[in-house]
């Protein structure tokens, strides 16, 4: 609450709630004569209390290490000390000469690279590269885009992940490989990336949370080629900006398909959990997905 406490003066926002329960006036000075109070309401009192604590207390207990074990589950751009990191940068941007990486990006390839610049530039580079193709400043109002947007097949939640990580979801049933445009599709991916990282600014989080609903998943909607195109844009383009893909309710038929992703994807395999709705809750705090 941010209404302060005041003696005298304007009525508090705490006191004009008081004056319409209590049936006094707004302002008016409360009455400093008080009915005794009984032994026996004092220990109610004690008891509500006692009890409130004891809950938060279970409740916080209980809840940190859930949220410090997905917090661990996930990437994470390896901490350095601030000299360290931006003696570095102003290597890599020596190195890369004339270029349009932002700080951010200087930033976020040096961490990635562990400070080693020429790995670094290698990588920045690569990104640069394939931003130049097609894929920098994509906006929603680009007809590909938009597009896309209205099919609905993926979206950036309104609401956080519990740890308070922006979520792009991906409704799997509704990628038809016959019917989508992989161009746009790959655009949307980018846009959703780039809005969903703009939601960091100003937070403590370096990352996002992503889940691909698969309730509904059939062969039909086994895109090969854009989840290898995911596959990059996780490791080359957004290195470690995705903190964990989890896999919603994924059917039998989708085993084939994990089968060929699992070996693209390496040792970084273990950042994508298969999850049920029960276990999503864990993530999202809610029963359910949110709807865009």
């Amino acid at each position: 609450m941010h209404a302060e406490a005041r003696l005298g003066g304007a009525p508090t926002v705490a006191g004009a709630r008081l004056a319409r329960h209590s049936g006094r006036p707004s302002g008016a000075p409360l009455s400093t004569s008080r009915a005794p109070v009984s032994h026996a309401f004092l220990r109610k009192r004690q008891v509500q209390f006692s009890r409130a604590v004891t809950t938060q207390a279970v409740f916080t207990k209980e809840l940190e290490p859930k949220l410090k074990k997905i917090a661990d589950q996930g990437f994470q751009l390896p901490e350095f000390s601030r000299p360290d990191v931006e003696k570095s940068m102003a290597e890599l941007k020596a190195a890369m000469g004339e270029c349009s990486a932002t700080d951010m990006e200087l930033e976020w390839f040096i961490r990635d690279r562990g400070l080693d610049v020429a790995e670094a530039q290698e990588k920045l580079q690569g990104y640069l590269d394939w931003r130049s193709g097609g894929f920098s400043g994509l906006t929603a109002d680009q007809p590909e885009v938009a597009r896309e947007i209205t099919l609905k097949k993926a979206y950036l939640s309104e609401d956080p992940d519990v740890l308070g990580r922006p979520i792009v979801i991906v409704k799997a049933k509704l990628q038809v490989t016959d019917t989508r445009d992989l161009e746009a599709t790959k655009k949307l991916c980018v846009w959703l990336m780039d809005t969903a990282l703009e939601k960091l600014e100003g937070t403590d989080h370096e990352n996002i949370l992503v889940i691909f609903d698969l309730r509904g998943f059939g062969p039909k909607n086994a895109d090969i080629p854009f989840l290898k195109f995911f596959i990059d844009v996780m490791f080359k383009y957004y290195p470690k900006r995705i903190a964990n893909v989890l896999l919603v309710e994924p059917p039998f038929v989708f085993q084939p398909v994990w089968q060929i992703l699992k070996p693209l994807l390496g040792k970084y395999s273990s950042l994508v959990r298969f999850s049920n709705l029960k276990e999503l809750k864990e993530y999202i705090g809610k029963d359910d997905l949110p709807e865009p």
